[in-house]
């Protein structure tokens, strides 16, 4: 990925962030630099996206996100081609690690966001995922709602991904 890419996909992210995290509460001061959480994305496929029962797969774009926050909270974000975003977010101390190359994520919430509105919703779900290191990486997500089933699924194109610390 070139300094350029590189700096949009920054500048998309935080966009993409921003319009979750406004939607989650009243507004606030910008985070201060330690609440910044910690970024990583890789490219690849998305092989499924269902957002409240309805698939989208065919909008998902070839871009998995993944934060981590200070507190231990980690999202995974699946992103559409029109700009929207679909969130698994749990705890990060939950996780349960079968073998060394793979972990389960238990999922407490997902929130979507598409046209500059976003909706959150509590989940009971997991995330399953495998090294990145070792290609290729996978992200399959579920999670049940009351508003409906979420779903997701991604293949890393064998590319390390990319780390970007605050």
């Amino acid at each position: 990925m070139t300094h350029r890419t590189t700096d949009l996909f920054a500048r998309t992210l935080a966009a993409t962030l921003a319009l979750l995290l406004a939607a989650s509460g009243p507004a606030r001061s910008a985070p201060e630099p330690a609440a910044m959480p910690t970024f990583v994305s890789a490219d690849g496929t998305c092989e499924r996206l269902v957002v409240a029962g309805r698939d989208v797969s065919r909008t998902c774009k070839g871009r998995l996100l993944n934060t981590i926050y200070k507190n231990g909270r980690v999202g995974f974000y699946f992103i559409g081609e029109d700009g929207s975003a679909l969130t698994f977010t749990g705890m990060g101390s939950a996780q349960v690690k079968p073998d060394p190359d793979s972990a389960v994520q238990p999922i407490d919430g997902v929130i979507y966001g598409a046209g500059g509105r976003s909706e959150r919703a509590r989940a009971v779900g997991t995330c399953r995922f495998s090294n990145p290191y070792k290609p290729p990486g996978t992200v399959r997500c579920r999670a049940d709602t009351e508003k409906g089933a979420f779903e997701a699924a991604f293949t890393t194109d064998g590319k390390a991904p990319v780390v970007s610390n605050p």
